[in-house]
């Protein structure tokens, strides 16, 4: 039986078909600046609300505004393309725990979470099955204003409250400077700013 001949022409021509009904993928850098945008709008509304409410009621109530009003700005900050979240190799939170993705990720981070005085950021584009169209996280080092709740030495009183609200609470132990965890964005498909 004879074999089909495929001449260069022909190859050519088939390589150079458009692809069927497929939008032009929006360029990563527009994804990347999104994502920063999301998590800096994010990342500020929160640090603004617990610094308002220690303010007004200590430690113990900084973790009440977490517990609640984080997932509530989350949500706020989230929109039906885009979601934002966070995520660490030690939770508070279980329902927080990294996909197996982010795990890789915030161990590399745990490596150097600042470069050049900034946040260690990555991101991937992703067409698997499953998988957002669009990821990216960045490192949240561990400043001094966390130490109160997060660190090795914990006040009574916050650990109970802790407790409390986190009785499978990972998320202590850290030193200013360490990971704390990441900001994740994803945005499931990556379409042309529809």
């Amino acid at each position: 039986m004879a074999k089909p001949i495929i001449t260069t022409a022909v190859l050519f021509s088939i390589l150079s078909m458009p692809a069927a009904a497929q939008p032009p993928a929006q360029p990563t850098d527009e994804l990347v600046n999104e994502a920063r945008s999301m998590v800096k709008a994010f990342g500020g509304s929160l640090k603004q609300a617990l610094q308002a409410a220690i303010q007004e009621g200590g430690l113990s109530n900084g973790i009440g505004v977490c517990n609640t009003v984080a997932p509530e700005i989350a949500a706020n900050t989230s929109n039906e393309k885009w979601t934002i979240s966070r995520t660490s190799l030690k939770v508070r939170n279980p329902g927080n725990a990294p996909t197996d993705w982010q795990e890789i990720q915030l161990l590399a981070m745990d490596k150097q979470p600042m470069k050049n005085g900034k946040p260690v950021e990555v991101w991937q584009v992703s067409e698997a099955s499953g998988q957002p169209g669009f990821q990216y996280m960045s490192a949240i080092p561990t400043q001094k204003l966390c130490l109160g709740c997060h660190g090795k030495s914990i006040d009574p009183e916050v650990k109970a409250k802790l407790e409390e609200l986190y009785p499978e609470d990972e998320a202590t132990g850290f030193s200013e400077g360490d990971l704390r965890g990441a900001f994740v964005v994803t945005r499931q498909t990556q379409g042309v700013s529809d």
